[in-house]
């Protein structure tokens, strides 16, 4: 897993990788913000479990356009991202987040004053099922349509975009339903417990088979793994998104006894792995070098 070939390089002119900088933190919790809630909107929904429903509708139509909005340099001129619906998975994501927050809206005040027929109900739950899962994915799909950044280039990153997404939902289902409809659930919570084991079992092997692609994909990809194994992005990587965010999360929800600190933790520990992925996968992208070294 050689990548010496070349150095990273700043705006200087000279040969080298360099670093996407267009997208960055806020893009990242907005992105965040999306997965997490619609997770949490999609098992909420499974439980009927309106207070989780409310958050995560929350989180989606209310904190991710909210840090989207900070990244744009026009937001008036946001509307514009749905036209391209045929061939861009930003124009698809961004139905899918109209479709949930409306669908999902209707769905939650249905849930308080039942004032849908039954038949429509069941549409209505359909449609905003769907579009979670449309919210989940779609930044993997956006993000393995970047045929410039190999790290990226990746058919495994909807895949991790949708189990970090339902991850954080049971994770959050748990600490915030404990108190409520759980405590009188413990085959529940264990239920709930055996599956967040397994998807956070789950999201270990993806991130490796991930890294791997990668790894041999180009040199670009390789300095990309280089950055977050090796080199200056590897003290957040291996500490905050594999060992807190996987091995700690995993050992907590197996030795640590049912509570609501214990929950907390899980929770604190997983989400700091998620957040922690999206904003080292935008550190770490790096462009391939517009020219190559002869290798004659």
């Amino acid at each position: 897993m050689n990548s010496n070939t070349y150095e990273l390089v700043g705006d200087e002119f000279e040969l080298g990788y360099r670093r996407q900088d267009f997208w960055g933190w806020k893009i990242a919790f907005a992105f965040f913000f999306g997965e997490v809630g619609a997770g949490l909107f999609f098992v909420s929904a499974i439980y009927n479990f309106l207070v989780g429903m409310i958050i995560g509708w929350i989180m989606v139509t209310v904190f991710k356009p909210t840090a989207l909005f900070m990244h744009l340099g026009q937001p008036l001129r946001a509307w514009r991202a749905i036209m391209g619906l045929g061939s861009s998975w930003i124009s698809r994501g961004l139905l899918a987040s109209v479709l949930y927050s409306g669908f999902g809206g209707i769905y939650i005040l249905n849930q308080l004053f039942h004032f849908l027929a039954s038949p429509l109900s069941s549409l209505v739950f359909a449609v905003a099922m769907l579009s979670c899962i449309g919210v989940m994915i779609y930044l993997g799909f956006v993000l393995s349509y970047s045929p410039a950044i190999s790290l990226w280039e990746s058919g495994l990153m909807p895949i991790i975009s949708l189990t970090y997404g339902l991850l954080g939902g049971v994770t959050l289902v748990l600490v915030l339903g404990y108190p409520s409809f759980l405590a009188s659930r413990p085959e529940t919570i264990k239920l709930l417990e055996a599956l967040e084991f397994g998807l956070v079992i789950f999201c270990a092997v993806l991130l490796a088979s991930f890294l791997h692609g990668a790894a041999y994909s180009s040199d670009a990809g390789k300095k990309s793994v280089m950055l977050l194994l090796r080199e200056d992005l590897s003290r957040w990587f291996l500490t905050g998104v594999v060992l807190i965010g996987i091995v700690l999360t995993a050992l907590l929800i197996k030795v640590a006894p049912v509570s609501i600190a214990a929950l907390l933790a899980i929770a604190v520990a997983e989400l700091i792995g998620d957040v922690g992925l999206k904003l080292l996968l935008f550190k770490a992208a790096v462009y391939q070098p517009a020219v190559s070294h002869s290798r004659f």
